[in-house]
């Protein structure tokens, strides 16, 4: 359930990002409905890669952590979002004949840790909420 709730987060926070920062953007579609999908995949990609990549990238970088008083861990949240940009921009389309486009697009490295805040901060007070209801 952990999952689903990172995942549902981390869209309303994705959506959040590209309203407020003019350096994310995610492609234009037809519909709402095919924005949000694109927003659950993106959202479910950054969970995955939070999940399976960012535990080494902690690791390795733990000496920057005592250094700087935990400040890299921004630089590392940067990284990772950009990771998920790469890797959904490599997806391609979703649906029959790449009907929904996926991908985001992110203009600078300043703004992807920018962006990883604002998802940060929505994700965790959306996933709290939801894994709250579970109890």
């Amino acid at each position: 359930m952990e999952i689903v709730a990172r995942t549902l987060g981390n869209a309303a926070g994705l959506w959040l990002a590209t309203h407020l920062l003019s350096g994310l953007s995610v492609p234009k579609s037809a519909g709402v409905g095919l924005m949000w999908l694109n927003l659950l995949v993106l959202g479910l990609v950054l969970a995955l890669v939070n999940s399976l990549v960012k535990p080494v990238a902690t690791f390795l970088a733990f000496p920057l952590y005592i250094v700087t008083f935990g400040l890299f861990s921004l630089v590392v949240n940067g990284a990772m979002l950009s990771l998920a940009s790469w890797l959904t921009d490599h997806i391609g389309a979703l649906g029959a004949g790449g009907s929904v486009p996926l991908g985001l697009r992110v203009s600078s490295f300043g703004t992807a840790i920018v962006g990883s805040i604002i998802i940060s901060v929505i994700s965790s007070i959306i996933a709290a909420m939801l894994m709250r209801c579970e109890d």
